[in-house]
């Protein structure tokens, strides 16, 4: 994941959690916005004091690692808040990425329904 494709701003977090324009499931919940570029951005957060440094930093590059292999799951003009909840932390790296694209997936419907 390029350093282009993330979100670092603490205000834009704030902004795009508040919005509660996402979907959730046990293991994660994703928040999204549109944006005016045509490049996606990333965020990923965890719940505060889930694990120590070493479990998050592995987590976040799981993630990444998941995001960068599946490109076709999400939508280019759009910023991600990904947040990481305790379930997860009991998770291998393939029903993580089960479980995100299913939540991708869902978000894609959610979305449709709503244009219709």
């Amino acid at each position: 994941m390029k350093k282009q494709n993330i979100v670092k701003e603490s205000r834009d977090f704030s902004r795009i959690i508040s919005k509660k324009n996402g979907v959730v499931n046990n293991h994660f919940i994703i928040n999204t916005e549109l944006n005016n570029d045509n490049i996606v951005k990333f965020g990923i957060t965890f719940k505060h004091n889930l694990c120590n440094a070493v479990s998050r930093n592995k987590l976040k590059r799981q993630v990444k690692s998941i995001l960068d292999n599946n490109k076709n799951i999400y939508e280019k003009n759009k910023n991600y808040i990904i947040i990481i909840r305790e379930g997860a932390l009991s998770l291998n790296y393939l029903e993580k990425e089960k479980e995100l694209v299913s939540l991708f997936n869902r978000l894609k419907e959610k979305q449709n329904e709503e244009n219709k």
